[in-house]
C-alpha cells in the first residue's frame, strides 16, 4: 500500500509537471492575421500525446527501478495524500488518466482556436467558400455527318452539335438548383435553370424557372443524353428538333400506389415558347400539360413503365385555334444484378397523336417510333430504332425510317457512336429518300457527365 501510494504521488506530479508546460505553450495567443490550419492541429495534438505517453511510461519505469532497488520514492512537488489513503483501483487509475488527455485536448483545442467538445471551428475561411461553390459539368457532342443531300448545310461535315456547361447545387436541405447553359449555332442560351423543391409533404414537389417539360420519357433527355444520335421523327414532326420546353412551374405528386408500386403525376404550367405544335406567343396563352407514370416490379432483374402525356395550348397568333397533343410511352428494363456491367437489353416506344385547329379545318396526324438497345459487354452496346409518322402539312402522305447503330464507351466520361440512317422520304420532299450516316464523340467531365437530364 505504501509503494502503491508513492507510485501515485509520482505519477501525479510528474504528469501535472509535464502536463503544465505544453498547455501554457499551446494556450499562448495566436498572432493576430496568421490562420492555424487543420493539419497544424492535428500535429500539435499528436506531439502533445506522444509526450504525455512518454513521460507516463519514463515516470512507472523510475518507479519500478527504485522499489526493486529498495530505495524510497523522492517525493513530488505536490502534498501527499492524507493518512489514511487507499490503494487506488486499476479502474479508477484509467478514469483518471483519460479526464487528464481530455484536459489536454481541449487545452489544444483552445490553442488552435478551437471550441472544446468537438465542435469544429474554420479560421480560414477559403475551406468555407470552398464548399459553397456549385458542382460545374461541361459536355462536348462532335458529330461528323454523311449524306445523300449535298444541299443541306448540316451534311457532309463536322460540327460541334452541342457544348453544354451545368451547374448544380443544393441552395439549402429543401430545394436544389440546375442550371444548363448550351452553345448551339454559335449561339449561347440557357436551355434549363430551375429550382426544385423535393422535401415537401405529403409526397409533392415543385419546380420553378426554365425546364424541358415532362412528355414521355425522351423530351427530357439533352442532346448528348439520347439513345441515337437524333431525335425520333414523330417528336421533330410534331414539337421540333429541339422538344418541348418553356419558363414556368411544376407541381408533382407521388401518390399512393394504384397501378403497379410506383406512381407519379406532374402538371405544368409554361410559357408558350414552341411555335411547331403551339404558337409561340409566351405567356399570353400558356402550355398546359399532364404527364402520369406507373412502375411495376417484374422480378428483380426487369421492370416495366408506362405513362400517359397530354398537352394543350393555341397554335394561331390571335388565339383562335388550339392544339391538343395526346401520348403512350413505354419502357422495359432488363439487366441481372449478378451480371449488370455485362449484360442488359433496353425497349422504349411511344406513340403520339397531334390534333390541330385550323380555319380549314381539323387535321389529325400520328406518330410512334421504338427502339431496342442491346448491351451487349462493358463497352460496347447495339441498337436499332424504328419510326412512323404522318406530316401535319401533307397527312395523306406518311415517313417511315430505321436507324441502327453501334457504341462504345472508351470510359464512363467518352463514348463513341456510330448510326446509319435511312428514311422513306423527306420532310419537305415527298420524293426524296434520305440516306445518312453519323459518326458521334461524346465527351464529359464533371458530376453531369451523360446522365439523360
Amino acid at each position: 500500500m505504501i509503494a502503491y501510494s508513492r507510485l501515485w504521488m509520482v505519477l501525479v506530479a510528474g504528469l501535472c509537471g509535464s502536463i503544465a508546460a505544453p498547455v501554457l505553450a499551446q494556450t499562448a495567443p495566436v498572432p493576430a492575421g496568421q490562420a492555424v490550419t487543420m493539419d497544424q492541429m492535428r500535429r500539435e495534438v499528436e506531439n502533445l500525446r506522444q509526450q504525455y505517453e512518454q513521460r507516463v511510461a519514463a515516470l512507472e519505469a523510475r518507479v519500478a527501478e527504485l522499489e526493486a532497488r529498495g530505495e524510497a520514492v523522492p517525493p513530488g512537488p505536490v502534498t501527499p495524500p492524507p493518512a489514511g489513503t487507499v490503494e487506488l483501483p486499476s479502474e479508477d487509475r484509467t478514469v483518471l488518466e483519460e479526464e487528464l488527455a481530455a484536459a489536454l485536448g481541449e487545452a489544444a483545442s483552445a490553442a488552435a482556436g478551437q471550441p472544446a467538445g468537438g465542435e469544429r471551428r474554420f479560421v480560414g475561411g477559403e475551406r468555407t467558400l470552398q464548399s459553397l461553390n456549385p458542382e460545374i459539368s461541361v459536355t462536348g457532342d462532335v458529330f461528323g455527318t454523311v449524306a445523300n443531300r449535298t444541299a443541306d448545310p448540316e451534311s457532309n461535315q463536322f460540327r460541334l452539335n452541342e457544348f453544354e456547361v451545368a451547374f448544380q447545387s443544393a441552395l439549402d436541405p429543401f430545394s436544389l438548383v440546375k442550371a444548363f447553359v448550351v452553345q448551339e449555332e454559335g449561339a449561347f442560351n440557357v436551355e434549363e435553370a430551375y429550382v426544385d423543391w423535393t422535401s415537401l409533404p405529403a409526397g409533392l414537389g415543385v419546380r420553378v424557372g426554365r425546364f424541358r417539360n415532362d412528355w414521355g420519357k425522351i423530351n427530357r433527355y439533352h442532346q448528348h443524353g439520347l439513345a441515337q444520335a437524333d431525335r425520333p421523327l414523330a417528336h421533330q414532326v410534331i414539337f421540333g428538333q429541339e422538344g418541348l420546353s418553356g419558363l414556368g412551374t411544376s407541381l408533382s405528386w407521388l401518390t399512393p400506389p394504384f397501378l403497379g408500386k410506383y406512381n407519379e403525376v406532374s402538371f405544368q404550367v409554361t410559357n408558350d415558347e414552341n411555335d411547331v405544335a403551339f404558337s409561340g406567343r409566351s405567356f399570353d396563352d400558356p402550355v398546359f400539360l399532364m404527364h402520369e407514370t406507373n412502375y411495376w416490379d417484374l422480378s428483380n432483374a426487369a421492370y416495366v413503365e408506362v405513362g400517359l402525356s397530354a398537352a394543350t395550348g393555341v397554335n394561331d397568333t390571335a388565339g383562335r385555334y388550339r392544339t391538343q397533343v395526346y401520348g403512350v410511352d413505354w419502357n422495359y428494363n432488363w439487366s441481372p444484378p449478378a451480371e449488370a456491367l455485362y449484360k442488359g437489353l433496353e425497349l422504349r416506344g411511344e406513340w403520339l397523336w397531334n390534333r390541330r385547329q385550323t380555319p380549314t379545318g381539323l387535321i389529325d396526324t400520328r406518330g410512334a417510333y421504338a427502339y431496342a438497345t442491346y448491351k451487349m459487354n462493358r463497352q460496347w452496346f447495339a441498337g436499332v430504332r424504328g419510326d412512323w409518322t404522318q406530316v401535319p402539312e401533307d397527312p395523306a402522305h406518311d415517313l417511315w425510317g430505321v436507324a441502327p447503330y453501334l457504341e462504345w464507351w472508351q470510359s464512363e466520361w467518352a463514348r463513341i457512336r456510330f448510326q446509319y440512317e435511312f428514311n422513306s422520304r423527306l420532310l419537305d420532299e415527298r420524293h426524296d429518300r434520305d440516306h445518312r450516316a453519323y459518326f458521334q464523340l461524346t465527351w464529359a467531365i464533371g458530376p453531369h457527365k451523360h446522365e439523360q437530364y
